[in-house]
């Protein structure tokens, strides 16, 4: 693409999947781009005929890859750490926090696995308290557990279910200004929504995996380290390539650890991943993030209306930020309308007796009436 922002048209062209089906699954699994594969197959000839990359070449794609995921959520370069997923995130910045004896992590009840299982067994000595936060207003949510020595809160930016959002800008206001790390798993809202760290200045970390809203493929990932906890985290998931390598020619010379969020990259990254995300990247920011997000909130707006005349009930909240799923609940026969739905060429999500439904910005309205069209033939 040219410097100027391209069309829908031209944006749906990158993306095989739109001519195989019915893609509203991006909450789920995001389908491959055509300059993601384009950068996988290049690395992958690379590797067949070189074995590796030479020194310059690697640290300059890691560097590009990096400004590119900070241009997304608007941060610096230096505080974003390339990871695997976003498990490994959440791990890298709970693990790292100068806990206490008594200290307590708050974490959102309605949170994915991911974080449970990671907050579950890997916090040895810190009390773990669950508390719901759906419907709530979050900074009350908070408040209300300030009497507990609360060191970190742990949420979801949008909840896998429900779609709801949390205002991490009133959130991360609350929790700053008494002493709280704000802890955010933003698999389900980066990609979808223009995500800006520097709007939601209270927040300390965001663990992004790329398998979804960013299209994959899956091993691939960032976490967000605002820069202000630099000086007072841990040294835990340090590894040499955690330090400033300039090359590979004199190995006895160990440089230091960076002095930032990159001494938190282990050690042999998963360079096709980060060079298809960086790629899936490029086309978000090339279409523009608030554009994204409009597109996005125009297409379930749609989905919205039709649902409610269908009479469905409808999960996903109708007020405050919008993210990209909208959740809803058929009368009777759910599972048999899933199957329906997917014969019918339509790929969807089958949830806790929901039916999910996650368009990205290069579906269509006239994807929406296909939808419709293929429940009222059930």
């Amino acid at each position: 693409m040219n410097g100027t922002a391209p069309s829908l048209a031209q944006i749906r062209s990158l993306f095989p999947i739109t001519r195989e089906c019915v893609y509203f699954n991006h909450a789920g699994t995001g389908p491959m781009s055509l300059p993601a594969r384009r950068a996988i197959e290049r690395c992958i000839d690379l590797y067949s005929k070189n074995a590796e990359y030479a020194a310059d070449d690697y640290f300059r794609l890691i560097h590009r890859a990096r400004e590119k995921v900070a241009q997304l959520i608007n941060a610096l370069p230096e505080e974003i750490v390339l990871t695997h997923n976003t498990s490994e995130g959440i791990y890298i910045a709970l693990a790292n926090l100068p806990w206490r004896e008594g200290d307590v992590v708050l974490v959102m009840e309605e949170v994915f696995p991911a974080v449970r299982y990671v907050v579950d067994n890997n916090l040895p000595g810190v009390k773990k308290r669950y508390v719901p936060f759906s419907g709530r207003d979050p900074v009350e949510v908070v408040r209300k557990c300030a009497t507990e020595r609360v060191k970190a809160v742990v949420v979801d930016h949008v909840q896998f279910l429900s779609g709801e959002t949390v205002d991490l800008v009133r959130l991360g206001d609350y929790t700053k200004s008494n002493n709280m790390v704000l802890v955010v798993d933003g698999i389900q809202s980066i990609g979808a929504l223009a995500f800006d760290v520097q709007t939601a200045s209270g927040v300390d970390f965001v663990a992004c995996g790329s398998a979804k809203w960013l299209f994959g493929p899956s091993g691939a990932g960032f976490l967000y380290v605002n820069r202000r906890n630099f000086q007072s985290l841990g040294t835990l998931h340090t590894g040499w390539l955690g330090a400033g390598w300039l090359g590979w020619e004199d190995i006895d010379a160990l440089p230091a650890l960076y002095p930032d969020a990159r001494r938190f990259e282990m050690g042999t990254r998963n360079v096709i991943g980060i060079l298809a995300l960086s790629e899936n990247v490029d086309i978000l920011l090339q279409y523009g993030k608030e554009r994204v997000e409009q597109r996005i909130a125009s297409v379930k707006s749609h989905l919205r209306r039709s649902f409610d005349d269908l009479g469905f009930t409808i999960l996903t909240p109708v007020h405050g930020t919008q993210s990209g799923i909208i959740t809803v609940q058929p009368k009777d026969r759910i599972r048999a309308l899933h199957r329906h739905l997917t014969e019918a060429g339509v790929v969807l999500s089958l949830r806790n007796e929901y039916l999910r439904f996650s368009p990205h910005f290069y579906n269509t309205e006239g994807e929406v009436d296909q939808i419709i069209s293929a429940i009222r033939s059930f």
